[in-house]
């Protein structure tokens, strides 16, 4: 099959489910902050300290994905996918983000149509923000760099520097509602983090610390793993990663190329969509990868190609 000739959506896959969209805030608030508490709880049992140690990486590394799929769903608003109703899906969204440290969400989203728009070309906002980052050392930048162009994007917005232009899905007075409400929220939530760091500090490092250093290293690499050297066209402009453990731990998230291809299929349906590719034939090879060390792996060695602006 032509990957430029994308199948039609089946009517499966369409509609938006309202409760599943309050499920995800759910299930990524449990997986951060339930086994952020349950790390806490182990790492102060009566138990020689390697023991407490070894007992807590899981847990820890738990949260941390729950702390990372938390900040996802402000793509998932924006998106729609978290409500059939737009404003209440990025709102859902902006809210559900507070819970990774210092996120404006908005900030990412006000471009995010022109990444898919133009993925893995000269016009992809995401390519040109990390396609420098070409080692392991290099890539933890990606953090950094992206919350500092999420707080530029918002404030530039806000001060009416930047406008989307008039194929962007929401209209500007909206973004601008939202950016400013994203940056009073998480100014509050802010303000929250070091209340617990200076009440609770022990607390702080289980609930806030530990799984935003997690969150921060697989986000340093999920760039690399989602893009990673495929070409920027359609039907292998991303990457499908398969694995049952990123699939529970995500919902889904990371059938990154199905998403692509219709962004408004909310994740839980990602895997079945990807099924229903696979046997028609429509899936590229190359574009698939079924274990979480192989997506670690990608996410460590892929590069984005190199463009000019």
């Amino acid at each position: 099959m032509n990957v430029s000739q994308k199948p039609a959506l089946p009517v499966a896959f369409r509609r938006t489910n309202n409760l599943a969209g309050l499920l995800y805030i759910v299930h990524g608030t449990v997986l951060w902050l339930g086994s952020a508490f349950l790390a806490y709880a182990l790492w102060h049992a009566n138990l020689p300290w390697p023991a407490r140690g070894a007992l807590v990486v899981i847990p820890v590394v738990a949260s941390g994905f729950g702390m990372f799929y938390m900040g996802s769903l402000g793509h998932e608003g924006f998106h729609g996918n978290l409500n059939r109703q737009a404003d209440i899906s990025m709102v859902m969204g902006i809210v559900a983000s507070l819970g990774a440290p210092l996120f404006l969400s908005v900030g990412v989203n006000i471009y995010h149509w022109r990444h898919h728009k133009y993925t893995n070309t000269p016009k992809d906002p995401d390519l040109l923000l990390y396609q420098g980052l070409r080692t392991p050392m290099q890539k933890l930048r990606v953090s950094l760099d992206t919350n500092v162009y999420c707080v530029r994007n918002v404030w530039n917005l806000l001060r009416g520097r930047e406008t989307p232009d008039k194929s962007f899905p929401l209209g500007v007075r909206r973004m601008r509602f939202y950016a400013a409400l994203d940056g009073l929220l998480v100014a509050t939530a802010t303000v929250g983090y070091a209340m617990l760091a200076w009440h609770n500090p022990g607390l702080f490092v289980f609930v806030v610390l530990v799984p935003a250093l997690v969150a921060q290293l697989y986000w340093s690499l999920h760039p690399f793993i989602e893009h990673g050297d495929l070409a920027g066209v359609d039907g292998s402009n991303a990457r499908n990663c398969t694995s049952p453990v990123l699939t529970f731990l995500l919902l889904g998230y990371t059938y990154h190329l199905c998403h692509h291809l219709y962004p408004g299929v909310q994740t839980h349906r990602l895997p079945a969509l990807h099924k229903h590719l696979r046997d028609i034939g429509y899936l590229v090879p190359g574009t698939t990868e079924t274990t979480f060390l192989g997506a670690l792996k990608l996410g460590f060695t892929r590069k984005l190609p190199v463009v000019s602006a």
